[in-house]
């Protein structure tokens, strides 16, 4: 079930497809909150009442879809079988065909690592299951593989399905 979005939300929102709409032609570094908020059809104001960045408009937008993406299927948390691996590997390699067009947006912009980096407790719940004490090396060495196999992926134009995507990550026997 989906959640019932807000004003603020829609203002998020529109603030979050406005910069993904920049992005697509125009360097990010050279996008300005100026135009941000006139392609959004927002005020200046709601961009600093709910963001203190760019990165922050686009990396809490992709937060929100990958959350909502698992909220509303039933992907349980890795265990430690193959079969489990494959469980939870597999929607997000979905999520991430799915939402092929922002990633590549973060591929084109080099943005790509830092989005794992923000994402990376799910990484190491994934790749270590409940073991907190993972050094941050480990953490940045999974981050960056992340972001490494995604932008080949990308580059080779989504070729693998998702399916051979996970297969690449199965132990072979």
């Amino acid at each position: 079930m989906f959640r019932e979005m807000t004003y603020n939300d829609t203002v998020c929102e529109a603030l979050a497809l406005a910069l993904l709409r920049l992005m697509q032609n125009k360097n990010f570094e050279q996008i300005t909150i100026s135009e941000i908020v006139k392609l959004a059809g927002v005020s200046r104001s709601s961009f600093y009442r709910n963001f203190e960045s760019k990165e922050q408009i686009l990396f809490e937008y992709i937060r929100g879809l990958y959350q909502d993406f698992f909220r509303a299927g039933d992907v349980p948390e890795r265990q430690n079988s193959a079969d489990d691996f494959r469980t939870f590997l597999l929607p997000r390699f979905r999520f991430i065909k799915e939402h092929s067009l922002i990633f590549s947006v973060l591929v084109e912009h080099n943005m790509l690592y830092e989005f794992f980096r923000q994402t990376e407790q799910d990484l190491i719940l994934l790749l270590c299951g409940q073991n907190e004490s993972v050094s941050p090396y480990h953490r940045a060495m999974y981050s960056g593989a992340c972001a490494g196999v995604i932008r080949l992926w990308y580059e080779n134009d989504f070729l693998e399905t998702e399916e051979e995507m996970v297969s690449l990550f199965l132990p072979r026997i």
